[in-house]
């Protein structure tokens, strides 16, 4: 009898496994509606806090190179997984109104990425990176060329390299998000024995970021259309006046030099990289109105893990 039960058993948790579950909403699966509130039937918007929110938020989805100046090489590959930790001004209000929670100070992210060298001293590679506890995805891509690289013996210069990036922000219902980030980098490969090098690197990167909102609503729990079924809340116009957006108010640039170090043993690659990111200092401007980036001081800490073919 418990023979047969089995496959029943198994069916009925194969089932429950493949069930549909209710998403859920993460600590920073932003909302943004609570930058804005209605006042004497008008909408004020917090400016100053989505720019801040948005040059926090894109420092932190924006990729991270996690590799020296050197290219991989005409016939070379290299793929990885890079596990961030990354600081945030959680305590602030920006953060405060629109994560689901208590945001923390700290936001864990994991980038995949794939790299390609196209030619000598030419790179190129992809991937995406994903903040946990959020449904927010950021496909990214870029391009290297090293200036020099290589001619360590002869020449005792380090590699120098020039790099472009971008990416996407997917997955955030009210925020549209784009980064490029123009950077220059050096290292100097010492190599231990035929299978072991070890590249420490230092690079500047330069973050620009565009960001606007989609349309918000400052009463999300008030119906626009009262009938004998819905009602209005009370004491509130209901209707496009209460609607919003956050326009993008120009780029905001924040300034990330950073440093690390990347190991290869035979076909494993190992790197460590920290990013620093000072507070954001442009102002944006909409409709006349000086807008300030009250972002705080960030540091991002990279371990990656891949392999170099």
């Amino acid at each position: 009898m418990q023979l047969r039960l089995l496959p029943l058993a198994a069916l009925i948790a194969t089932a429950l496994s493949l069930a549909p579950r209710v998403a859920q909403a993460g600590k920073y699966d932003l909302d943004l509606t609570r930058l804005g509130t209605l006042q004497g039937g008008t909408v004020q918007q917090d400016n100053a806090g989505f720019r801040s929110l948005a040059s926090e938020l894109g420092t932190v989805m924006a990729p991270r190179p996690v590799d020296p100046a050197d290219s991989l090489g005409l016939a070379g590959f290299a793929i990885s997984a890079d596990f961030g930790v990354n600081t945030i001004a959680g305590n602030r209000d920006y953060w405060a109104k629109t994560s689901r929670g208590e945001a923390d100070k700290v936001a864990p992210t994991m980038q995949i990425m794939g790299r390609k060298g196209l030619w000598p001293g030419i790179e190129v590679g992809a991937g995406a990176t994903h903040l946990f506890d959020s449904r927010m995805w950021a496909m990214s891509g870029y391009g290297k060329i090293s200036i020099h690289e290589g001619f360590y013996k002869r020449h005792p210069i380090p590699s120098i390299a020039i790099r472009g990036a971008f990416s996407r922000v997917l997955g955030a219902k009210d925020v549209n998000m784009t980064t490029a980030a123009p950077s220059v980098s050096v290292s100097y490969v010492f190599g231990l024995g035929k299978t072991f090098s070890l590249t420490p690197y230092v690079g500047y990167e330069a973050l620009i970021i565009i960001a606007r909102s989609t349309v918000l609503d400052a009463t999300p729990n008030c119906d626009e259309f009262q009938d004998n079924y819905n009602q209005s809340c009370p004491g509130v116009n209901t209707g496009a006046n209460n609607e919003f957006v956050f326009q993008n108010a120009g780029a905001i640039v924040r300034h990330r030099p950073y440093l690390g170090v990347r190991m290869i043993f035979s076909v494993m690659r190992l790197g460590f990289e920290a990013m620093f990111a000072p507070p954001g200092k442009r102002a944006g401007e909409f409709e006349g109105a000086t807008i300030a980036d009250r972002s705080a001081f960030q540091q991002q800490y990279t371990f990656s893990v891949g392999l170099d073919f």
